[in-house]
């Protein structure tokens, strides 16, 4: 995972005006599974990057990028308009229609993740 990607997380989770604990909790937990230390996620929470470089992502990191941001969105138990929003631009840039933010909404929960799903949902929408 890259500094992008975890700009975009925190970007998602900003949109609504304020990160919830259950949104931050997740931001360092996929930060720290990608080898980043607390004290750089700690950073890049504090110090948000408005504009983010998509272009150098690679297939893997765009499909991960939007599985997570599907997953950030609902980690909280509150889906805003703005975070919708957010999600369906980011998933425009990363080169996704909607319908693959759709696919994924109904397998990506706070606490489960259904694989064999999610790996299906990942061969419809690859290059």
């Amino acid at each position: 995972m890259s500094k992008t990607q975890l700009s975009v997380l925190i970007n998602l989770a900003n949109s609504d005006g304020q990160i919830d604990d259950s949104e931050k909790s997740l931001i360092i937990k996929i930060g720290r599974a990608h080898g980043m230390s607390p004290e750089d996620i700690d950073y890049m929470i504090q110090n948000p990057v408005d504009k983010v470089d998509l272009s150098k992502l690679t297939n893997e990191d765009r499909f991960d990028t939007l599985y997570n941001l599907v997953h950030l969105m609902k980690v909280d138990g509150e889906i805003f308009d703005e975070e919708i929003m957010y999600c369906l631009n980011m998933a425009r840039k990363l080169s996704y229609p909607l319908e693959a933010v759709m696919d994924l909404y109904g397998f990506v929960h706070a606490n489960v993740k259904l694989t064999s799903e999610i790996n299906k949902i990942k061969r419809k929408y690859d290059k």
